[in-house]
């Protein structure tokens, strides 16, 4: 644990990628609100640990993500909980986007 935070205190790359891509997935996040109002009421988080919260249960969102291969979880029954590694990609994220898109459409 001691040489993981020494890293990352020493290896500004992770961090600094951590608050861009924190904000790049938020900004995502906050557009895939935009396109559905009627399903997610929030989009909350700091770095790359995100809560997208729904007004339905999030449940059945988590077994349709991981069946699409894409591991989340909710907590209090309709927060959808984002905790990525340091080091996902843009590229990433947009395809858990384009799998949240899918289900909130149907």
């Amino acid at each position: 644990a001691l040489a993981t935070v020494e890293t990352l205190l020493e290896d500004s790359f992770l961090l600094n990628n951590c608050r861009r891509i924190g904000k790049y997935f938020v900004e995502r996040l906050e557009k895939l609100k935009s396109d559905f109002p009627d399903t997610i009421t929030d989009v909350r988080g700091k770095g790359l640990m995100i809560g997208l919260e729904l007004t339905k249960e999030g449940g059945p969102i988590v077994e349709f993500c991981a069946n699409r291969g894409m591991l989340i979880n909710c907590t209090a029954d309709s927060v959808l909980r984002f905790t990525p590694p340091l080091i996902i990609t843009e590229k990433e994220i947009d395809l858990l986007i384009d799998v949240l898109e899918d289900i909130f459409k149907k």
